[in-house]
């Protein structure tokens, strides 16, 4: 079955490191437990304020870079701390969902459901091995669904 993220956006009050009131708290519990139930839920956190984050840059690689010492390259990496501009807010993340749904729409049904207000959750379908067939080598391909069957439960 297909994977959704649910990317919750940042606003003032979540970059300001204000936590929701009491009620709010009862609101995400009662629909985070509508999502066990029905079993769709897989995952969901907030997060800190993006002052609390970085944002590390990396640099495009050209036809004529032929650099292919590792360190090389990873000196060119940039790292910013944040916090990130508030006018960006609409662009930083304050937590997310995943969730399993047959497809995007019932994806957004779920979506539609979520205790919030002023504000936006973009849903978007996780890409899944079957999605890579014929561009990643097959070993490769085996080893990474063997890594998240080790991920989802320990097979």
């Amino acid at each position: 079955m297909p994977r959704f993220l649910f990317i919750l956006r940042a606003d003032t009050q979540s970059e300001a490191a204000a936590l929701p009131p009491p009620e709010t708290f009862a609101e995400m519990h009662a629909y985070n437990s509508e999502l066990m139930s029905a079993g769709a839920m897989l995952g969901g956190e907030g997060l800190t304020p993006s002052s609390e984050g970085a944002r590390v840059h990396f640099p495009s690689s050209s036809s004529t870079d032929t650099d292919t010492d590792t360190n090389a390259l990873n000196d060119r990496v940039q790292v910013t701390h944040g916090p990130f501009p508030c006018e960006g807010a609409e662009r930083l993340m304050a937590g997310y969902w995943l969730i399993k749904a047959k497809d995007l729409e019932e994806a957004v049904g779920w979506a539609k459901k979520a205790p919030l207000r002023g504000t936006e959750v973009e849903v978007r379908r996780v890409f899944e091995m079957e999605d890579a067939a014929g561009q990643m080598p097959e070993e490769m391909r085996k080893e990474e669904e063997g890594w998240r069957e080790k991920l989802e439960g320990g097979k």
